[in-house]
């Protein structure tokens, strides 16, 4: 006949279902039994507004009692409330607080009326304090599995804590650990010394790496953690896995998510495949990469030893994190704690879903946004990554991102930060999203550069557009910009440079489409998209295996497919070993010149002379100038050769290019360029001409 929301302190609105005429002073509110006082009732809109002469206490259960039937009351608008968050918030640690003599379980539910700890399903009194439960076990928990039992007006949960550290295979069970126990002194083991001006960031997914029969790696560790950390070799004695990306040159690796999620049976992982983007568990490493996913000690120690194992091959670790929506809603332990609060909503109380896969996480809410930030810390804590993904960032609110900043700023090393700013319709102000212009954005944070995507290979989102490398060098004007770092409101120290991620169709897949040419000119195509990700301004991203022209056979949203999509396959690596010698030459070049350090637009400008050439309008062309290195970048996206004048009689020699292997002429004045080439020439006597001596020609 009707329900009822708790709307504030104390009000309290009563919705009728439709055909229902409710008569407001037989509405009465019971807390634990006891009337309470009713200090005035509104009618509107069918609706009735009922105002009480006390606060509506929050550790009593409260239900309406309406013609001799009684409707419990839910939360309403009270959660939404700035009163509600300042109120209920606290700077308490949350989660399984563990020492070896005691822990501290906390859990937040400032909505709900009791809860109980069940350690090893022996149940706990838990005490409320302010807007959440706690209770202290002394004892030496390690190991022990958890849960919570929360009793709400209407319901009772049993609910995994969403600070839990390990869970068991499927998220069954959450376990207390103690991480010094597991791998003593990890948290404390060196990190490579590579700064976030001269990153190099690969991307890929800890399956994908593996799972091919010519990985060279054990097959009972194809597809895990273990797997990746491996030393290996394909059939073909060529380097595979983490030796592969040190020999390739990359700075940063970049795992796509590595945190629990629902969408793979880990005790059946081959049996089904995701990349990860619907998180469970935000502190949990996921178990269908672990050997063993019924142990959560064995995923947690597997995880460690591959970050290590990273670290000790001289590059860092970026995690992909997904905090800006959950699964499922409904299933979610944060809306079984305290329904409504951590997501957001839209003015009639929908779901906001501006991420698209059905739910916004609230981040603006301080326990959110504390979540966060907890979350953050503990990565970097205690697995000593290097840097964060954020998943569709701009759904996250600018304040949060600050936080996170100055979490990152605090660290012994330096902490790379990069998201996906897109404007997206969520239920945040404008002026709260964490956009490339937003207002009090933090340098620190690096934002992928979809007009740069879109510049060098077309719309990302019409497969028949065509961008300056598969256009006959369409948009000239708008590379030249892109190469400097300076587009619509993006600049060098906060452009992400890329034409490849796991998200739409691989490079090669979409040429293959929108180019219509044949296999050498694609190829061609796909060596100065490649190189311009790697000689322009900002920070360079590749996508895994973009370096042997990675195909997905034309499917463009691989989440949920098959292994056989998905995978790196390591026979292109042999196949096309001449392009990785020419993509490793391009990142050993972009690593030896100082040059590209340069974040800021007026250094980069006095840098870079941007050339044009009356006969090839549309060849590219920038002589850079800094310190003792002088050399011009020529980039031709049409099969016509000619000779263009480079407007100096100073001496050049080829210093790498994509057509030739060998070049020792010494140019002066004109310089005949192939079709589809990209040529750096280097000024003699500059450090830049010493090809021999770094062998770097390509």
């Amino acid at each position: 006949m009707l329900r009822a929301y708790l709307d504030s302190s104390d009000e309290i609105t009563v919705r009728p279902f439709d055909g229902h005429e409710l008569d407001y002073g037989n509405i009465n509110l019971f807390q634990d039994g006891t009337l309470m006082e009713r200090e005035s009732a509104v009618v509107s809109d069918g609706q009735i507004r009922l105002k009480y002469k006390e606060d509506i206490a929050l550790d009593q259960f409260a239900h309406i009692e309406y013609d001799g039937r009684m409707y419990p009351l839910m939360n309403g608008t009270y959660v939404h409330s700035i009163d509600f968050d300042m109120k209920y918030s606290t700077g308490e640690e949350m989660g399984a607080a563990y020492t070896r003599t005691h822990t501290v379980f906390r859990v937040f539910a400032p909505t709900a009326v009791s809860c109980r700890l069940l350690l090893d399903h022996e149940p706990r009194e838990m005490d409320k304090k302010g807007g959440y439960f706690e209770t202290t076990v002394h004892s030496d928990c390690h190991g022990r599995h958890y849960h919570y039992e929360v009793s709400h007006n209407d319901v009772t949960h049993f609910v995994i804590d969403p600070y839990v550290k390990g869970v068991s295979a499927n998220s069954r069970e959450a376990m207390v650990i103690d991480f010094e126990r597991i791998n003593p002194g990890f948290r404390v083991h060196p990190v490579p010394d590579v700064q976030n001006d001269e990153a190099v960031i690969y991307e890929i997914h800890i399956r994908d790496m593996t799972t091919h029969p010519n990985s060279g790696v054990k097959q009972e560790y194809r597809g895990k953690y273990r797997g990746m950390a491996e030393y290996a070799f394909t059939e073909h004695g060529l380097s595979s896995g983490l030796n592969y990306l040190k020999e390739l040159g990359i700075t940063h690796v970049e795992f796509m998510p590595v945190n629990d999620f629902p969408t793979v049976d880990e005790l059946n992982a081959s049996k089904s495949y995701n990349w990860g983007y619907d998180p469970m568990f935000f502190m949990a490493p996921e178990g269908s990469y672990a050997s063993d996913p019924n142990n959560p000690l064995i995923r947690v120690l597997e995880l460690q030893e591959l970050v290590k194992a990273v670290h000790e091959n001289g590059m860092k670790v970026i995690l992909d994190v997904v905090l800006n929506h959950v699964y499922e809603v409904e299933n979610s332990s944060f809306e079984k704690l305290v329904p409504g609060y951590y997501f957001r909503h839209n003015a009639d109380l929908s779901l906001s879903n501006g991420t698209g896969v059905g739910n916004d996480f609230a981040s603006e809410k301080l326990m959110a946004r504390r979540f966060i930030h907890d979350t953050i810390s503990f990565w970097l804590d205690y697995y000593r990554v290097d840097g964060f993904r954020f998943d569709l960032m701009g759904a996250l609110d600018i304040e949060t991102m600050q936080g996170v900043a100055e979490i990152s700023r605090r660290q012994d090393r330096e902490i790379f930060l990069l998201g996906e700013g897109w404007d997206l319709p969520t239920a945040l102000d404008q002026s709260k999203k964490t956009l490339p212009d937003a207002g009090g954005r933090p340098g620190s944070i690096h934002f992928f550069n979809d007009h740069f995507r879109d510049a060098v290979k077309g719309n990302n989102f019409e497969l028949a557009a065509k961008g300056y490398v598969n256009g006959e060098g369409a948009g000239i004007d708008e590379i030249r910009n892109m190469f400097t770092g300076s587009f619509e409101g993006f600049s060098a120290d906060m452009s992400i440079n890329y034409v490849e991620v796991h998200d739409n169709h691989t490079l090669y897949d979409r040429l293959r489409y929108s180019s219509g040419k044949r296999q050498y000119v694609l190829e061609s195509q796909h060596q100065l998209a490649t190189a311009l990700v790697l000689l322009s301004f900002g920070t360079p991203f590749l996508h895994a295996g973009q370096e042997f022209f990675r195909t997905k056979f034309g499917h463009g949203n691989t989440y949920n497919l098959s292994d056989m999509l998905n995978r790196m396959d390591w026979n292109r690596r042999a196949k096309y070993q001449d392009n990785i010698e020419f993509v490793k030459s391009l990142i050993a070049f972009r690593k030896s010149e100082p040059v590209f350090r340069l974040k800021d637009r007026e250094p980069v400008e006095k840098a870079v002379t941007l050339l044009s050439f009356e006969r090839m309008p549309r060849v590219f062309g920038a002589r850079i100038r800094y310190r003792n290195s002088d050399f011009i970048i020529l980039i031709n996206p049409t099969e016509t050769s000619a000779e263009l004048s480079l407007g100096s009689d100073e001496a050049f020699g080829v210093r790498l290019s994509n057509q030739r292997s060998t070049d020792k002429a010494v140019y002066r004045n004109n310089f005949y360029i192939k079709g589809y080439e990209v040529v750096i020439l280097a000024k003699s006597g500059s450090e830049s001409i010493n090809i021999e001596e770094r062998g770097l020609n390509g």
